[in-house]
């Protein structure tokens, strides 16, 4: 090879070398330049606008070469912020208390260059991973983040950000992104990346400024809403076989200032919500297993719903009722004696004897009366109506023992006329149940449809004797009819041998809707008082969001008179009458057996009279 022909190569060479070494120089110039901004946002995050949270710092290998988090994490420490630091590997394999995997006063900043899925994914199975403000660092310019803001395990906070670098005209940004909400799209989308902006360390002056809402707008987002139409008034058939109801109301309001849409699901077995063997059944199952967004059946609050459960704050008093069957009248010739209790007819039966038997022991001896006997039961027929010769009684002290006596039966007189009246037109009752005491200890069974409640099971495992009492003589119905779920259990009731338990609010509607509301009752004691609430499946990004608007509709009274319109539709006027009021023979079956009584009586007066 020839001089010129070397000196012609390396000149080619050098002109091929000279791109590739610029590009190599730039790239590394927008790493660094990269880096140092990266580390220059982290170091003022953790020291003024986190200041106060609690801090998780999560790296993978690249980035921990790439930025000096050590220093990260001294910075927090010099403004007193806790901050745990750990790498992807070993945060995966350690176990962490609460307060650094959840609450609202944890921040988790993410610093990944390469995708985190494979993070990401055995993440989600943490069901305890739910922080409320997350940080997501990607120093990788070519990484597509979209796929990792729509990992549900990141959908969990409720405050998300993202900074990704992005080079414009050979410099590098920090942009600022953060997901919305949207509508499924051809492309199967569920969150838009949303720009907020170049970050620059003046433009948030605190953490609310930096975290956006996220849930003002759900974009038109499908909730999708299992439903039983067995709730009435909160959800229950329309006319057309659809489902309406208070709290299907309440979900319109709340969806229509949201803007999403809820799509309301039928549900084919009528199962509430339990947990057996381990498995959520019903409506939490739906929500649990099958990817539904939001519970708004009637359903208590106990503990393991609470702890496997996101729900909103509680709406509606509820609490379990007893229907027992008014018990058969007493006899109607007995009307005569029921206008007074048993003690007091013994009262006035001891009042009448001392008083008048005193007052003709006191006659004889100091005045030496000659019928004491006579005397004794003059004084005591006053009380019956009959008249008294009072000049046979002349001494003054005796006339106003008298004038009280005939006082205080004047007035037993008219309390027993007046009550008489109202007896004889209105049927007397053997007193009712009205405890859970007695009902334990009386002959009646309580029943219930098995409808997957939690009462069974509570009362069942209940330390309270009463409790487990009634839990084990408890008869559940699982042959549940949808046309009339609880038609077998009322004959039962009406057949005087059962008591069934049904949800207060539900158990009005149906005394109501079977015209029973007078030949049963509710009795004054109730099983497990509570609240009712509306259940998400567990670490939902808007219960927050949802629970603020229901609570407003709760202070507001709007979900009070909701409830009170759909009653008002379902109870309609009371259609079973007590009766028209009017005496008959039966009623007064009491005042002629004493009549006949009194008759012979005088009869055999009489006669021992002629006879002696």
């Amino acid at each position: 090879m020839t001089p010129s022909t070397r000196q012609l190569c390396l000149l080619l060479l050098y002109l091929a070398l000279v791109p590739v070494v610029a590009a190599s120089i730039t790239k590394s110039t927008l790493l660094i330049e990269g880096g140092l901004l990266a580390q220059d946002a982290l170091t003022t995050l953790v020291s003024r606008l986190l200041h106060g949270h609690n801090l998780l710092l999560v790296t993978d290998e690249h980035s921990q070469r790439q930025l000096d988090v050590g220093r990260v994490a001294v910075t927090a420490g010099a403004s007193h912020t806790p901050v745990l630091l750990a790498s992807q590997q070993i945060f995966l394999h350690t176990a962490h208390s609460a307060h650094h995997t959840q609450g609202s006063l944890l921040t988790a900043i993410l610093l990944f260059h390469d995708d985190p899925t494979a993070f990401l994914l055995p993440l989600a199975d943490n069901k305890h991973w739910n922080p409320s403000y997350l940080v997501l660092f990607c120093l990788n310019p070519h990484l597509n983040t979209t796929t990792v803001l729509s990992q549900p395990v990141v959908q969990r906070s409720r405050f998300i950000l993202l900074f990704h670098q992005g080079v414009q005209a050979s410099h590098t940004r920090l942009l600022i992104y953060t997901p919305r909400p949207v509508r499924h799209d051809v492309w199967g989308r569920s969150v838009i990346k949303t720009l907020l902006g170049v970050w620059s360390p003046d433009q948030f002056h605190s953490r609310q400024a930096l975290f956006p809402a996220r849930f003002h707008d759900f974009g038109g987002q499908v909730v999708k809403v299992p439903i039983l139409c067995y709730d009435e008034p909160f959800v229950y058939f329309d006319k057309k076989g659809g489902c309406m109801g208070a709290y299907i109301d309440v979900v319109e309001i709340v969806a229509h200032k949201l803007n999403f849409q809820a799509a309301y699901m039928q549900m084919d077995e009528i199962v509430w919500g339990v947990k057996r063997n381990g498995i959520w059944k019903g409506l939490f199952g739906e929500l649990m297993y099958k990817g539904k967004d939001l519970g708004i059946n009637t359903q208590n609050i106990d503990p393991d719903s609470i702890r496997e459960f996101d729900w909103v704050y509680p709406q509606w008093e509820s609490s379990f009722g007893i229907i027992l069957e008014v018990p058969q009248p007493l006899p109607q010739w007995r009307n005569i004696l029921y206008p007074f209790s048993p003690l007091t007819w013994g009262l006035v039966f001891v009042t009448t004897t001392v008083v008048s038997s005193a007052l003709a022991f006191l006659l004889h001896k100091q005045h030496h009366t000659s019928d004491p006997i006579g005397i004794a039961l003059k004084v005591a027929a006053v009380l019956l109506g009959q008249t008294m010769d009072d000049r046979k009684v002349s001494m003054p002290w005796a006339r106003v023992w008298l004038m009280f006596w005939w006082l205080v039966v004047e007035i037993l007189a008219v309390v027993y006329t007046g009550n008489l009246v109202a007896v004889l037109t209105i049927p007397a009752y053997p007193s009712r149940i009205q405890t859970i005491q007695e009902l334990a200890t009386s002959h009646y069974i309580p029943c219930m449809a098995d409808y997957g409640g939690i009462v069974p099971e509570a009362l069942k495992s209940s330390d309270n004797p009463t409790l487990n009492t009634l839990g084990k003589k408890l008869f559940l119905d699982k042959n549940l009819n949808t046309l009339d779920p609880y038609g077998f259990l009322l004959s039962k009731v009406h057949a005087g041998t059962h008591a069934l338990i049904v949800s207060l609010d539900y158990l009005i509607f149906t005394q109501h809707k079977k015209k029973v509301t007078r030949s049963t009752y509710i009795m004054n004691d109730k099983l497990y008082k509570g609240y009712t609430t509306f259940f998400l499946p567990p670490n939902t990004p808007y219960t927050a969001i949802l629970s603020n608007h229901i609570t407003r509709l709760v202070e507001t009274g709007i979900m009070a008179k909701i409830v009170e319109i759909h009653k008002g539709s379902l109870f309609g006027e009371e259609s079973q009458v007590r009766g028209d009021g009017v005496l008959n023979l039966g009623h007064l079956q009491g005042a002629f057996i004493v009549l006949a009584l009194g008759l012979v009586a005088a009869s055999l007066t009489l006669i021992l009279e002629r006879l002696i």
